[in-house]
């Protein structure tokens, strides 16, 4: 299958895919935990980067097209996107992993396939992934070339050399308050 056929796929009853090589890869939906969970991510990253015009958010599984022939189509929970890395007039996919991406555990999810995917998105490019873990309030950093970092509830997350003046409580990034 290519990138182009799984944009024509039917969406709804809680079908989601991905395309890995080629092959069409079924996504469970997801509790309403990591739902409550990717909004709040979102709106915490859309509140310091729209009004400063910096980059685009997205959320509700984007995907982006990392390989082409056989095309791999990976979708994040929330991605930004640093300013003029989409070429204008973009549709479909585009062809690039976001510079930031918020994976976010369900019920479902095994932290072993999580940290793959967060190694997975650094190795196409993305310069740091967060993986939040609704159970335990955490945020675990990673970043090309350096060790994990696990953030408790009570530490502040910061968007490092990406979004610089960038910075959150851990617990917002679950909640509306604490």
């Amino acid at each position: 299958m290519t990138a182009n056929e799984l944009l024509r796929l039917p969406r709804g009853y809680g079908k989601r895919y991905e395309l890995i090589r080629g092959e069409l890869i079924e996504r469970p939906s997801s509790g309403n935990a990591k739902a409550a969970v990717v909004a709040m991510a979102a709106t915490v990253l859309g509140t310091f980067v729209y009004p400063r015009n910096y980059g685009e958010v997205a959320a509700g599984d984007p995907g982006y097209l990392l390989e082409v022939a056989p095309d791999t189509v990976r979708s994040t929970d929330v991605a930004w996107i640093a300013p003029g890395r989409i070429p204008e007039g973009t549709t479909g996919y585009p062809n690039l992993a976001p510079d930031l991406i918020v994976e976010v555990k369900s019920h479902t999810d095994e932290c072993s396939a999580l940290r793959r995917k967060a190694e997975m998105w650094l190795s196409f490019g993305a310069r740091q992934v967060w993986v939040a873990d609704p159970d335990t309030t955490t945020i675990t950093v990673y970043r090309p070339g350096a060790q994990p970092v696990e953030l408790s509830e009570d530490d502040t997350i910061d968007g490092g050399d990406l979004l610089p003046e960038f910075t959150a409580p851990v617990w917002s990034l679950f909640r509306w308050q604490r």
